[in-house]
């Protein structure tokens, strides 16, 4: 099977497991195109990480958990190897004891090569799901924030 069917496949299966947990949630698509060098890293990548997890993480004062990366501030995320569950790795990448208590969305992203049409696409889940703090101190680039800032997907 091509590397195409292979990472839809794999795709389909973790929607169709999201749906068994969460019942129904937005899920959009987008095909991105990019150069060459970093078509080729996405492909190696793809057989280690598989989707991409984000954490709308809201205390008792409904204040948001974000993490700072560069000039920017996101959400805490990590990327999800093949074997692992979406649920557990956000827990994990939060940095914080959380609970997840649904999902947000979902965007299915088709990577393609910019420089090459014949390239199979590479295809990713990014999910954000919504949890709740339940203990422990956030890492030392996170903040509490009134308001949550925007999850982007990053593959």
């Amino acid at each position: 099977m091509s590397l195409a069917g292979r990472s839809r496949d794999h795709v389909t299966e973790m929607l169709a497991e999201l749906e068994a947990e969460y019942g129904s949630f937005p899920v959009s698509q987008t095909t991105v195109s990019i150069p060459s060098g970093c078509y080729e890293e996405t492909v190696r990548e793809w057989r280690q990480t598989v989707a991409r997890v984000d954490v709308h993480v809201r205390n008792d004062a409904g204040e948001v958990l974000a993490r700072a990366d560069g000039d920017e501030v996101r959400p805490p995320g990590s990327a999800v190897g093949p074997e692992e569950s979406l649920e557990e790795r956000a827990r994990r990448a939060v940095g914080v004891e959380c609970r997840i208590d649904g999902l947000q969305a979902v965007t299915i992203a088709g990577i393609q090569n910019e420089h090459d049409a014949d390239d199979d696409p590479v295809y990713r889940l990014v999910a954000l799901f919504d949890g709740t703090h339940v203990g422990g101190t956030p890492p030392a680039d996170c903040r509490w924030l009134a308001d949550p800032p925007e999850s982007q997907l990053l593959i």
